[in-house]
């Protein structure tokens, strides 16, 4: 039987934090967290939303080829997995942020959620919106450079 491909989670989605700090995960995405979701911090100041699977390879990934005994590799491992939370949407696609992971991300209501291809991330609105007024300027430039 032929292992079932992983979906490629794309688009960008507003969305608004409600008062118990849940956030709707957009229903375009939620299929791929049928299992679960694992929230833990991102870099450029988001949040970084993964499947059990996908979490998984990200840590395996991110300590490929670094020593255990590294400080680094230990300092990145406890602010990748330290942080980290795991639970199941609930009946209408929502998952619970703790303050912590919010206070982390800046995030107060307004929200922004991309798909990052095997990931999502959950955003300020308002910091989303200059983080991409920023990279859109350099796209170009980002483009040129990688495909050096």
């Amino acid at each position: 039987m032929a292992r079932m491909q992983r979906p490629v989670l794309v688009g960008e989605y507003e969305c608004t934090l409600d008062a118990k700090n849940r956030i709707a995960v957009p229903a375009r995405l939620r299929p791929a967290f049928s299992e679960g979701i694992y929230v833990t911090h991102g870099h450029e100041g988001c949040l970084a939303g993964f499947t059990p699977e996908g979490f998984a390879q990200y840590l395996d990934e991110q300590m490929r080829g670094t020593s255990p005994r590294s400080s680094k590799a230990r300092a990145l491992r406890r602010f990748t997995a330290g942080a980290a939370i795991f639970e199941q949407l609930d009946g209408q696609g929502r998952v619970t942020l703790p303050a912590r992971l919010l206070d982390f991300a800046g995030i107060t209501r307004e929200t922004t959620v991309i798909g990052v291809q095997d990931q999502i991330e959950i955003w300020d609105r308002a910091s989303w919106a200059e983080y991409l007024a920023h990279l859109e300027e350099g796209a170009d430039a980002t483009a040129d450079e990688l495909a050096t």
